[in-house]
């Protein structure tokens, strides 16, 4: 049973450009590195240090904050795999390569290093390098759909 009312309901989650939430986000920015401050040997507050970093577009900070996270627990959630991410956005693919083979070494289970790499390999028009990879990856994951995914567009680059 729904009804008319006249409440509105604003959404302020779009006016960040605007400087409406803009406290907001230094409130929780400035919590994060307090956080950091007091445990700074937790790789969890360097890792968020770096995700807000990361969304306020500062590579160079983000990515400081990736390696220390890197530094603490080279094993905390794929952190080489967001590092390679943060090199691909500064269009340093050799960097992103280096540390996609890295997230592989660390987690053999998880597909997603190999995925991305195989991505990179494929932007660079090493087709082949990606293939392989590919393939050895869905022996290991067959119903993976994002590896299946660039497995196809790679045979249709490589035909």
């Amino acid at each position: 049973e729904y009804s008319k009312t006249d409440v509105i309901i604003h959404h302020f989650g779009s006016l960040k450009e605007r400087g409406f939430a803009s406290s907001k986000v230094d409130m929780y920015s400035r919590m994060i590195l307090h956080q950091l401050e007091e445990h700074p040997d937790d790789p969890r507050y360097a890792y968020q240090a770096a995700r807000m970093y990361l969304g306020k577009n500062e590579l160079a900070n983000a990515l400081k904050f990736f390696q220390k996270t890197a530094e603490i627990d080279p094993h905390y959630k794929l952190v080489f795999s967001e590092i390679a991410k943060v090199y691909m956005r500064m269009n340093d693919k050799n960097k992103a390569i280096e540390n996609f083979r890295k997230s592989m070494e660390l987690n053999p289970e998880n597909p997603s290093p190999a995925n991305n790499l195989a991505v990179v390999y494929m932007s660079i028009g090493k087709f082949d390098k990606a293939k392989e990879l590919l393939e050895e990856q869905l022996k290991k994951h067959p119903e993976n759909s994002a590896l299946k995914y660039n497995y196809d567009e790679v045979l249709e680059n490589l035909k």
